[in-house]
């Protein structure tokens, strides 16, 4: 059979992900195997659309497809989501249509289901026929059985090519609108020292965008800077090399202007506002780029005591593997929200963008930081979990920040003395007993002091 590698990684043929897929070719020598470098070739795709249909024939001739690539902020490298950008601007969907296909990728497992989603989706919408995904840590080819799960994968793959077997489908497609939206008349504003700052690649055909920054900067009497993406000094996209582990030093230093770009965000927003339209199912590539790129600063959640929200053009809410994905890239920060145009009503979207506006004032004037969720708890810990072995090596950066910030959390000796204790006296029968018959008073006993002491302070006791 032939099989046909779309690799997403920036070190094309030296990349963890490439080594997975030539371990399956040297161990099924009689499948032809076929690797395209799409981060390598996606510009010349944008100038060549020959070159781009000569890439897609290669696909309509194969077998078997398998999206390959590396984690990149919780999704793909964003010359390979600019590469399922041009299949759509291009028209090329027919050539994807009916073939098979299942994703692998390496990370060390963070948002990596988020990625997959995201493929899936998108081979869903292209008409192609699912099978499955595998993630890898990134040193999982180094362990025998990691090894033999890679060669079930492929197995299954083919196993469905060959058999012509039927897959599900789990996503419906995102839908399209012709709604254009038109602002009301601005009657009242906030009042704010806060700095703001507006992130958006909106450009002049993005109407319903560009008219809710522009609502959104009506209500606000006070500091508003728009910063547009398609005016930003960005030369290439992240290469992959992790120099910037040791120093947090990019290969770009000196070569274009955004370290200064991301630079300027972080020392001067109190408050940061991304704006942008739904691109297949995610921003556009411009905004992955900058996403990607910031990761010359590491693991380090660079928006810590911001406060962030997302004005969004687009059926969002149809979305939502793109909804926890953006709450995640808040990582550290607090979360205003989000506002979108779906409702396509102009006075009820005029009043959510107020909602937006004023939201995002009073967070940032209370100081007030919500509570993390699982999703951002979950990978704290992992990052913390790496930093502190292997990858606290190379990320030198990530390991004095995380001892610093005393993100590398031990579990106290006392309250491993207190289990051990614990699950000693529960082996005990009446102790046991005792425990459970008053399991939920037991609950609420420090609850229950709080609001005593709270009672005596709001009585001047």
């Amino acid at each position: 059979m032939k099989i046909v590698i779309l690799n997403g990684s920036p070190k094309f043929e030296k990349s963890a992900t490439m080594q997975s897929m030539k371990y399956l070719e040297q161990n099924y020598e009689k499948h032809e195997f076929q690797y395209i470098h799409i981060v390598k070739e996606v510009k010349s795709y944008e100038k060549d659309t020959e070159k781009l249909k000569a890439l897609c024939t290669m696909v309509q001739e194969a077998d078997a497809v398998i999206w390959a690539f590396p984690l990149y902020h919780a999704l793909v490298h964003s010359n390979y989501k600019r590469f399922i950008e041009l299949i759509f601007e291009n028209k090329l969907e027919s050539y994807f249509k009916d073939k098979y296909t299942a994703a692998f990728s390496t990370s060390i497992h963070y948002a990596d289901i988020h990625a997959h989603n995201y493929i899936r989706a998108i081979s869903e919408d292209l008409g192609m026929n699912y099978v499955e995904y595998l993630s890898h840590e990134m040193q999982d080819l180094t362990k025998e059985n990691r090894r033999s799960e890679l060669k079930l994968f492929f197995e299954n793959l083919l196993e469905f090519a060959n058999e012509g077997l039927t897959t599900s489908k789990l996503y419906n497609s995102v839908s399209k609108s012709n709604f254009e939206y038109s602002a009301g008349a601005t009657d009242k504003v906030i009042d704010t020292n806060k700095k703001i700052i507006i992130i958006t690649d909106a450009a002049k055909e993005d109407i319903n965008l560009n008219k809710m920054i522009d609502k959104y900067k009506s209500f606000i009497k006070g500091s508003v800077e728009i910063l547009n993406l398609n005016d930003a000094d960005i030369k290439g996209p992240c290469l992959g090399c992790c120099k910037c582990g040791a120093e947090n030093k990019c290969v770009y230093d000196g070569k274009d202007g955004y370290r200064e770009f991301l630079d300027h965000i972080i020392n001067n927003a109190d408050i940061i506002i991304f704006a942008g339209s739904i691109k297949d199912r995610y921003l556009s590539s411009h905004f992955k780029l900058i996403y990607d790129r910031s990761f010359r600063y590491n693991h380090v959640p660079i928006f810590k005591g911001k406060h962030i929200g997302y004005i969004i053009s687009g059926k969002l809410s149809e979305d939502q593997n793109l909804r926890q994905i953006l709450e995640f890239h808040t990582q550290g920060g607090n979360l205003i929200g989000f506002v979108t145009d779906e409702a396509e009503d102009n006075s009820l979207i005029d009043n959510q963008i107020y909602a937006f506006a004023k939201m995002s004032i009073n967070y940032s004037e209370r100081n007030y930081f919500k509570p993390e969720t699982f999703l951002n708890i979950a990978g704290s810990k992992l990052f913390a979990d790496a930093i502190e072995g292997g990858l606290g090596a190379i990320f030198i950066q990530d390991y004095k920040y995380y001892k610093k910030n005393n993100l590398i959390k031990k579990v106290p000796l006392k309250e491993k003395a207190q289990g051990k204790v614990m699950r000693y006296l529960m082996k005990r029968k009446k102790f046991k007993e005792h425990v459970q018959k008053n399991m939920v008073d037991f609950m609420i006993t420090g609850h229950k002091k709080a609001l005593e002491k709270d009672r005596g302070k709001n009585n001047g006791e």
